[in-house]
């Protein structure tokens, strides 16, 4: 993001550096200007319709100056529509490259540089897989020493598909749409095993009307036919409610995800999957009950000897065991990816990072930081005040141009690099495990380091690492102490090497203030004050690091909530149907209760019988969906360098509480049958 004046007004706003192309590659509609010329001079900018009316309203914008940085003037030769907020790619302002490139050509003329983004058009037609191969080692041919190799990406895939490991596709977003997507199917699958054991538990209800029917004629094909068409029908009408619940809940999913996803019946891959889904589902939910309802004997039935046999028996009890199978596994998982959030969350990252508020060092922030530094010290609120060249959760900057006494010339390792201030460390409350610190008294420390383990570990020094030689970018220094290792990424990575050092020269950076305990508000209003001195008319912009952390899981936290929502929604529906199923079932037994009650059986008796075949299934579905569930979950967690196990635990509680579903919802009805008078139970049927 870079800052925007004119006149009185300043933003910040998102853009690009681009070459002219880029207009033609992608699908930017223009409301003025012309797209052939509006990026032909290096000091032209192009913005979009909001930027143009939050800078001069209803006036014309093209034509108009703005100033970047509070010293580069552009002239705006064309605006264009905003972007859909569904696009993956986000920008309100596009400059041409030529004036990046004038600007930084001394590195970006190195081919062993990889900051930036490459598009390609190829001609229609042509064949990608050939292109890769020519493209693949052209960085070889400039870097003789380089092992990198190229490779090519449809743009439609990024978005899903962004993850790769030594240039192969190693998954990405995709891998929670098939979370999702599974799921959805095992949620979906559960309301099916309700309506098949709910319609095969009561069969005996229709059994009259299938025996009368057969004796006149009706043949098992056309019962099926007609039990397929009502199960059909039931689909249908619940399609219907879906969608309209769909449309109603749309804007709240959205809100809860982030995003701004559209549902529409005229999509015709949208209509295509909804029929698919209406066909799959009746067939699969109404196949066994039209199969099973359909071969009554019309004899049986109409003497009222009709048993529903010991193959449907068999058949519900094995559907109740998959139903509270996939209950447990989806419970595990609720439980675990909320230990991970919460994980990541509260983790020890190494450093203190609460009452820790930044802003990047703008105006005469930088060029003055030490006359800066001691009078924000003086200010109230504040504890501590220090500078890193970024984030010290987000430190992008790397490089292999680093030697030591007995390195091994073949290797190249790579090093995250960071330049920092003496009081670096203990502002951020670090802890050295060897060495010292820097310190402002010694001379030489411009020229020192301070490296982490990881970093301390890859030089093979025998005995201490402080004290020994090191050599980073031709400045030859030594390493004053090591840091206890800390996370300054996502907890997705390892800890990766690092190299700390004074800069030579502080042009920019991130500003860090620690304020006292609960005087966040009061740092906050010294430090700007003192900022509006320093860098008069840049807006102050700040952010807690806490905050800037948790925005790391922020996707992954939605993604949460959106699991969970289906994870409870499953395990509802499969209550409704053991709600069902032990109503039927004791019912069906009334007058045995009866009888029992009358020999002298207790109400709490009465009901551990009932209850005990369901204990059975669900324990049953215990030994099943534990195994499964811990396998999924921990494979999920391998995505983590960081994370919470699994544990039997949460295998435990995840069995304990859908057995206690069922025998809570078996134990209501049991004690409902239980008390009826005996002599009712007994005149039953």
């Amino acid at each position: 993001s870079n800052l925007f004046q004119y006149g009185v007004h300043f933003f910040y706003e998102e853009g690009r550096f681009v070459d002219a192309d880029l207009l033609d590659i992608f699908s930017i509609d223009f409301i003025t200007g012309d797209k052939a010329t509006a990026l032909k001079d290096k000091n032209s900018i192009v913005i979009s319709e909001k930027m143009a009316i939050k800078y001069f309203g209803k006036e014309e914008a093209v034509g108009k100056a703005l100033v970047m940085g509070r010293k580069n003037n552009f002239t705006v030769t064309a605006v264009f529509k905003d972007l859909s907020p569904r696009s993956s790619i986000q920008f309100d302002y596009l400059i041409p490259f030529q004036y990046f490139w004038d600007e930084n050509s001394s590195w970006l003329e190195s081919w062993g540089n990889n900051n930036i983004r490459t598009y390609l058009l190829l001609k229609e037609g042509a064949d990608a897989a050939a292109f890769a191969d020519k493209l693949k080692f052209e960085i070889k041919e400039h870097e003789k020493d380089s092992n990198t190799e190229l490779f090519i990406q449809p743009y439609g895939d990024v978005y899903l598909h962004g993850n790769f490991e030594n240039g192969l596709l190693a998954g990405g977003r995709i891998e929670y749409v098939r979370i999702f997507f599974i799921v959805a199917i095992f949620v979906l699958l559960i309301a099916c095993i309700n309506f098949m054991n709910l319609s095969t538990a009561q069969a005996s209800k229709r059994a009259k009307e299938v025996g009368l029917r057969k004796v006149i004629g009706a043949v098992p094909r056309q019962l099926f036919n007609q039990f397929m068409g009502e199960s059909f029908l039931t689909v249908l009408f619940s399609a219907g409610i879906a969608v309209v619940l769909t449309f109603l809940l749309l804007p709240l999913f959205n809100e809860v995800t982030g995003k701004s996803m559209r549902f529409s019946l005229l999509d015709g891959q949208v209509l295509g999957v909804l029929v698919a889904v209406i066909v799959i589902t009746s067939f699969i939910a109404g196949s066994y009950p039209a199969i099973f309802i359909s071969e009554f004997k019309p004899v049986q039935v109409l003497k009222g000897q009709l048993k529903s046999g010991k193959g449907a028996g068999v058949f519900r009890k094995s559907l109740v065991v998959v139903q509270f199978s996939l209950s447990i596994i989806l419970i595990i998982s609720t439980m675990v990816v909320f230990r991970q959030m919460n994980f990541m969350q509260n983790q020890d990252i190494g450093f203190e990072r609460k009452d820790v508020f930044s802003l990047g060092m703008e105006g005469e922030v930088a060029p003055n930081f030490e006359t800066f530094r001691n009078r924000l010290l003086a200010q109230p609120g504040v504890e501590s005040v220090t500078m890193s060249t970024q984030s010290p959760i987000s430190i992008g900057n790397s490089t292999i141009g680093v030697t030591w006494e007995g390195k091994n010339p073949d290797e190249k390792i790579l090093f995250t690099t960071l330049d920092v201030d003496y009081e670096f460390i203990q502002s951020m409350k670090m802890q050295m495990v060897e060495g010292r610190a820097f310190d402002r008294s010694v001379v030489n420390d411009t020229s020192n380091y301070i490296v982490n383990q990881k970093a301390a570990a890859k030089f093979g020094f025998k005995g201490e690492v402080a004290g020994q030689d090191l050599t980073m970018w031709e400045r030859k220094g030594k390493i004053v102490g090591v840091v206890k290792d800390f996370n300054f990424g996502s907890l997705h990575s390892e800890i990766e090497p690092l190299i700390m050092r004074l800069p030579q020269k502080l042009s920019y950076g991130t500003l860090l203030v620690r304020s006292k305990p609960n005087e966040s508000a009061i740092a906050l209003k010294s430090t700007e004050t003192l900022w509006k001195e320093y860098a008069t008319g840049y807006p102050f912009k700040y952010s807690f690091l806490d905050q800037d952390w948790d925005e790391f899981y922020k996707a992954e936290g939605q993604r949460g909530k959106v699991f969970n929502i289906l994870a409870v929604l499953s395990i509802f529906i499969s209550c409704l149907g053991l709600f069902g199923l032990s109503a039927f079932s004791a019912e069906r037994k009334t007058k045995e209760l009866g009888v029992r009650k009358v020999l002298g059986a207790s109400v709490p008796g009465l009901v551990q019988l009932m209850g005990k075949e369901f204990t059975i299934l669900v324990l049953i579905a215990g030994i099943i969906g534990c195994p499964i569930g811990w396998y999924i979950m921990n494979e999920w967690l391998m995505d983590y360098a960081f994370h919470v196990n699994v544990g039997w635990v949460t295998l435990l509680i995840a069995t304990a509480a859908c057995l206690s579903v069922s025998l809570i919802t078996v134990a209501y009805h049991s004690i409902k049958v239980s008390l009826v008078n005996p002599a009712k139970s007994l005149k039953y049927e």
